[in-house]
């Protein structure tokens, strides 16, 4: 106690309190402040993430394919870091403009003629909608109304967002002239985003290349300053949690990225031997959802079902058994295979990740919620186990007990206490039975000693009178 309450530990203290004060006192400035610094470091921890998934063929051709390089000419030994580098970053943006040539001019086709489509796809809306409300009419005897023009969905819809019965053109250009600086104002923030999006990708790349040529300077200059400012008991444990991590949540992420791509273009593949409409734009929206544990397939197939149920019913079947197929072997045979149990969590863990990653931090937090948890579970779990093994006996026989069956239990105690008890009673019985014996033996050993000395004064007395 004396230890921690030294000057210098007081003073932190102190200094602490009055930043926590200053910061609750000024959230606004703090928020400023801590968004200008993520915005200045988003290229690096965009560059940070290309990095750590292209570490894994770099790994591979470092260590494997160029595992033999520069053993007979060691003036090739310093090019293979370069060459492997260099071998990666061509690979991936050769997968990445394949993607881009196959999948964009398709998307963008798919998109054109959604929206071509829509009208009659509308028409066939209604036509779902006539027929539900009308069985609804006759089976519940409701009253909802079945017909309406395209000039009264019109006016519903102007009435929705701007609050007025009547629709004429003095309202619709004055709506219009009121709604510009709001579109332009939009306009101009989605161009700024795109260009800072644009920036930050290229950045990324560029920064991930240095993260990937010295890793390994990179690696010791942080385990150097863990070292010097970190306390030496505390490192263990430190070193377990950054393993943990690696192991629960970068390997978990990467096999998943990977998985939900190969799904993406599976998928794509059999929508296309089968003739299902938009298959390039309903593969990547499978694939993309499919990232997103438990919920990922059912966002990904839910809207698109729902656009195939539009076009045509057969085409709707054909999709759901495809994918519900193409689901079963990913959840059971690919995923177990090229993720491993990573994770360790039950399908209710899982689901409250997501559901808390999803609530806190949005599409972030759907992502990554599951292997963080899985991170935060494996170390508590660890903690439980060590402290069980501590308790030892006394704990195991609290975890062996059953509650639903209290009343056989407490009448179990209560007879192990009774015969506790009497073992008591019969030790301490058999204490005082001994004590009891010891002080006969002294009594009888006194009597003797008395006897014998008396035995030996008669005999003196006898001698000497002999002697006389």
């Amino acid at each position: 106690m004396k230890n921690l309450l030294t000057m210098k530990n007081i003073l932190l203290a102190i200094a602490f309190t009055v930043l926590l004060l200053l910061i609750k006192d000024n959230l606004n400035v703090f928020f400023v402040i801590l968004g200008a610094v993520v915005s200045i470091l988003t290229p690096f921890f965009v560059g940070f993430l290309f990095a750590y998934i292209l570490n894994f063929p770099y790994k591979m051709l470092h260590d494997r394919a160029l595992k033999k390089m520069g053993t007979k000419h060691k003036f090739l030994l310093g090019l293979k870091k370069p060459l492997a580098i260099i071998i990666t970053y061509v690979g991936a943006a050769a997968v990445l403009a394949a993607l881009i040539i196959a999948v964009v001019p398709q998307l963008a086709l798919n998109l054109t003629v959604l929206v071509k489509n829509a009208p009659k796809y509308g028409e066939t809306f209604y036509g779902y909608y006539r027929d539900v409300v009308n069985w609804m009419n006759s089976t519940f005897n409701t009253a909802i109304p079945i017909s309406f023009t395209q000039e009264e969905m019109i006016a519903n819809v102007f009435k929705f967002f701007t609050g007025k019965e009547s629709l004429n053109a003095a309202d619709i250009s004055k709506t219009i002239f009121d709604s510009l600086p709001t579109i332009f104002d939009n306009f101009f923030g989605f161009l700024s985003s795109a260009t800072t999006g644009i920036y930050n990708f290229i950045m990324g790349v560029v920064i991930s290349v240095y993260f990937l040529a010295f890793k390994d300077s990179l690696c010791g200059q942080i385990k150097k300053l863990a070292v010097a400012f970190i306390p030496i008991k505390f490192l263990p444990k430190v070193y377990e949690i950054v393993d943990i991590t690696d192991t629960k949540c970068g390997r978990y992420l990467v096999g998943d990225i990977l998985v939900s791509a190969l799904f993406g273009i599976v998928l794509f593949v059999f929508l296309a031997i089968f003739g299902v409409p938009y298959a390039p734009l309903i593969a990547v929206i499978c694939g993309v959802c499919n990232i997103i544990p438990f919920f990922g397939p059912w966002l990904g197939s839910i809207p698109s079902g729902f656009i195939l149920a539009l076009i045509s019913p057969q085409a709707l079947i054909t999709f759901v058994i495809i994918v519900f197929v193409l689901q079963q072997i990913d959840a059971n045979i690919i995923r177990p295979k090229v993720i491993g149990n990573h994770v360790g969590l039950s399908s209710f863990w899982v689901l409250f990740s997501v559901l808390v990653g999803g609530a806190l931090f949005n599409i972030i937090g759907f992502i990554l919620g599951t292997p963080i948890y899985a991170v935060i579970y494996t170390l508590v779990g660890k903690r439980v186990r060590n402290n069980l093994e501590e308790k030892g006996k006394l704990g195991q026989e609290a975890l062996d007990f059953q509650v639903l069956r209290y009343a056989e239990i407490a009448a179990e105690q209560k007879k192990l206490r009774e015969e506790k008890e009497q073992e008591q009673r019969n030790m301490l019985k058999k204490l005082i039975h001994f004590n009891h014996n010891d002080n006969d033996s002294e009594k009888d050993e006194d009597e003797k000693n008395t006897q014998e000395k008396d035995s030996e004064k008669s005999f003196a007395e006898i001698t000497g009178e002999n002697k006389k």
